[in-house]
């Protein structure tokens, strides 16, 4: 039965789970662990974080942090399981293109943009207002 439901759940969540291998396979992380049911990758080459599928891809300097990238990550990944091929469209992109427009030097924090506000809850994560 268990078997089952994670063809269903791979199913559900096809395309990210497509584009979060096709990256493992460009960006070759060096570590990958399972962290929640999927695996998390570390990536010299990857700039920030990605949560695709079954796929959570981080840059190494998040290893060893404090944690709330991974957690804010399986948020994501819980997006994903509830919103399956909607994923991409509601959440990836916008969320995508919200980090290429964000800057640090901007006066609103990156995590009030409503996917990463919604992931860190999913998440667990707590942040400071």
């Amino acid at each position: 039965m268990k078997k089952a439901l994670d063809i269903l759940l791979y199913l559900w969540q096809l395309p990210q789970n497509l584009l979060g291998a096709l990256l493992v396979l460009i960006l070759r992380p060096g570590r990958n662990y399972d962290y929640r049911g999927v695996r998390l990758h570390y990536a010299s080459r990857m700039r920030g974080g990605i949560s695709l599928g079954r796929h959570i891809i981080l840059n190494d300097t998040y290893r060893d942090f404090d944690g709330k990238t991974e957690k804010h990550e399986w948020g994501h990944t819980r997006q994903s399981l509830l919103l399956g091929p909607l994923y991409l469209p509601l959440i990836g992109l916008p969320s995508l293109l919200w980090a290429a427009w964000w800057t640090p030097l901007r006066s609103t924090s990156y995590f009030r943009f409503f996917t990463e506000r919604w992931a860190d809850r999913l998440g667990g994560v707590r942040r400071e207002p």
